[in-house]
């Protein structure tokens, strides 16, 4: 792997400083060792740090200053953002690979599709064909209360703000339960300007702007002039207003995610391939299903089940950390909250099986 980033690495920048170099006819003794130069430096900074396209535009950017870039502007390096690549030095506080506990749910929670922390030891779930709250209590690992709300439907999500619960369908609805775990709870539907192209899929609360954060997993975009092709979008539906703003909160570069993945020789090969083919757009494949924020951190939390992946995110969007999760202990993530104690609980649909939802302890650095 590492070899065959070197050496894409090499002709890349190779290439790039031979079109200038032909462009300029400044062929000489001395840029013919710059070039040779630069592959040197290229091989011992690679040892040291992860290669992407700004390393490689950066490091020609330095030699090029070297034969007067005033006189000779140099083509190809307008997108260059910074000087030097970007590293995390982040850690998420899981042992994602080792889940201290499981809970296996019943048969009507088999397509559990979201689900928040609620109360003491308590996790509020809500599955995609059913308007029921389900209540898993976490000590005797099993369902001891149901909600009703509404009318069966395809929601993808639920938030719980104090006596309050919201369950989000696909199409975009928000329904407020006041008092949902009363008899004389109140249901309020509020139409967003999101639809059934977006496929809404997550939600969760944010206590820090008393708003509800939106991931979607079909279309990005609510107008049709900003597509935010090769991003992924997050809404916020202001909980004063009851309004959902169009412009997203967040909004999410696949290739930051990119600068995460590792991937392997075949895949690279494979993804060029399906790329100059357009099968797919974008090298990530990242659908949101899920997310959650960090109560300890203040941290965004976001899981997709097509593509196995999680990430972090700051509260500036800043992608913080990507991970992997394994398609053999997460079937099918599909909902993500945390426990005041910063506890990470995952669920699963059951794809046949039951759904269950794995616990991760939170580990203090």
């Amino acid at each position: 792997m590492r070899s065959y980033v070197l050496f894409e690495a090499f002709t890349d920048t190779c290439h790039m400083l031979m079109i200038n170099l032909r462009k300029y006819y400044i062929y000489s003794l001395s840029n013919v060792l710059k070039l040779c130069y630069s592959i040197i430096f290229l091989t011992l900074i690679s040892f040291s740090y992860p290669l992407n396209g700004n390393c490689n535009k950066e490091c020609l950017i330095i030699i090029w200053k070297d034969i007067d870039s005033s006189k000779y502007p140099l083509e190809g390096s307008e997108s260059v953002e910074s000087p030097l690549p970007v590293y995390s030095f982040h850690k998420i506080p899981y042992d994602l690979a080792n889940p201290d506990t499981k809970y296996i749910l019943p048969d009507f929670l088999q397509e559990i599709s979201g689900m928040s922390y609620y109360d003491k030891d308590k996790i509020a779930c809500i599955q995609d064909e059913k308007a029921i709250i389900y209540i898993l209590t976490l000590e005797k690992k099993k369902i001891t209360s149901k909600y009703y709300f509404g009318k069966g439907g395809d929601y993808e999500g639920i938030a719980i703000a104090g006596k309050t619960a919201f369950a989000l369908k696909n199409c975009g609805e928000i329904y407020e339960i006041e008092n949902f775990n009363k008899k004389d709870r109140k249901v309020k539907k509020y139409k967003t300007p999101l639809s059934l192209k977006n496929d809404t899929e997550g939600l969760c609360f944010d206590p820090g702007t008393n708003s509800l954060l939106i991931v979607c997993k079909g279309s990005q975009s609510i107008e049709k002039e900003n597509a935010f092709e090769g991003h992924r979008s997050i809404y916020s539906f202001d909980l004063e207003e009851k309004k959902l703003n169009k412009k997203p909160h967040y909004l999410i570069d696949l290739k930051k995610i990119d600068n995460y993945k590792d991937y392997s020789l075949f895949t690279k090969f494979s993804i060029k391939i399906a790329k100059k083919l357009r099968l797919i757009e974008n090298e990530i494949i990242f659908q949101p299903s899920g997310i959650a924020i960090h109560p300890i951190h203040d941290e965004i939390y976001i899981i997709s089940n097509i593509g196995k992946l999680l990430i972090v995110l700051d509260r500036s969007g800043k992608v913080l950390d990507v991970k992997d999760l394994d398609s053999k202990l997460f079937i099918q993530p599909e909902g993500i909250c945390f426990s005041p104690g910063g506890d990470l609980f995952i669920s699963n649909e059951g794809q046949g099986g039951k759904g269950y939802i794995l616990r991760f302890k939170y580990q203090r650095h």
